[in-house]
């Protein structure tokens, strides 16, 4: 009698432990379903929050679009197309909207009107915004003074977007390609930076982004010397005379152009001027211009890759950078 009691008891236990079950898996899946808060602190000192992953991301900075596009993904809108626009990337025809106003002072009005889930801008001129903004979306402001800060975006990035592994994949990629130039390069060239829209020029430094990476691969002896000015940290003015004391193999020029006034390019503005004849690089015929859109406003993964590769071809021909 016991032992049947016992049985009986037994079964019912086994009966309710299966007939609960279903309801504990869609518990856990319920939980599964919902992104656990993630806090990101972005370049500023500020905190942003998620509860899920945000889609709609609104570029007022160029390495927002690269890392996007990287990541197979697109932005809600952009501020500016130059980068967007070229073939590496989204190519003429993207399609993607573009917010008004000026780069220092986007339209708000078009940001409200995409209702983003995230504004990516550039910390030290996107600042004012965030009290504009409100509540209508996160701020998250982006500074990178190094290549090696850049890469830190492009993961925190991918964290906030949910794509974790693509963006750890992305930045590890880089590094291979880099450490690669660098293996294979003499190091035995000068290379130069110098960015400006007229003879009132700048130059990248060692602590500019992408001399930081063209120190890794060629000689770049250029250093920040008194007040850092110029589109990004690290750059600094540098006189024709001093540029000469170096005197580079290898000048790679950034135009800038603003509105629709496209004028000679720096290195057409500076031809006639008896110091800049002296150089070497132009001597040589080694003066380059550049996608100042990739090379001075990109920041992001794949516009890295590029400059890597373009900078190698010119500097070193016979090292092969590889595309994918």
């Amino acid at each position: 009698m016991k032992k049947a009691i016992f049985l009986i008891a037994m079964f019912i236990v086994i009966l309710s432990s299966c007939s609960s079950q279903p309801e504990n898996s869609d518990t856990s899946h319920n939980k599964g379903s919902q992104k656990k808060e993630m806090s990101y602190t972005d370049d500023t000192g500020h905190k942003i929050s998620f509860s899920k992953t945000p889609k709609k991301i609104i570029c007022l900075t160029e390495i927002c679009s690269d890392t996007l596009h990287e990541l197979g993904l697109k932005p809600e809108a952009v501020l500016e197309d130059g980068l967007v626009s070229q073939d590496e990337f989204y190519g003429k025809d993207h399609q993607i909207p573009l917010i008004g106003g000026t780069f220092y002072e986007p339209n708000l009005q078009n940001i409200y009107q995409y209702e983003p889930d995230l504004v990516i801008g550039l910390g030290g001129v996107h600042d004012n915004l965030r009290d504009g903004l409100g509540d209508k979306a996160p701020l998250f402001l982006v500074n990178p003074n190094h290549y090696q800060d850049s890469l830190s975006f492009v993961e925190t990035f991918g964290s906030m977007l949910g794509e974790e592994k693509k963006a750890k994949q992305l930045t590890n990629d880089f590094k291979k390609k880099l450490e690669q130039v660098k293996k294979m390069s003499p190091k035995n060239k000068k290379a130069l930076v110098m960015y400006g829209s007229d003879i009132n020029f700048g130059i990248d430094t060692q602590s500019s982004i992408v001399g930081s990476i063209l120190n890794e691969i060629t000689d770049y002896p250029w250093k920040v010397k008194g007040k850092q000015e110029g589109h990004n940290a690290g750059g600094t003015k540098y006189s024709l005379e001093e540029i000469l004391k170096e005197n580079p193999d290898v000048i790679f020029v950034e135009t800038f152009n603003f509105g629709n006034n496209k004028g000679p390019s720096l290195s057409e503005q500076l031809a006639n001027n008896r110091i800049w004849k002296r150089l070497k690089a132009v001597k040589n015929g080694n003066v380059h211009e550049v996608r100042t859109s990739i090379w001075a406003n990109g920041r992001g993964v794949g516009s890295l890759t590029i400059i890597l590769r373009e900078a190698a071809e010119h500097l070193y021909p016979t090292i092969d950078v590889e595309k994918e």
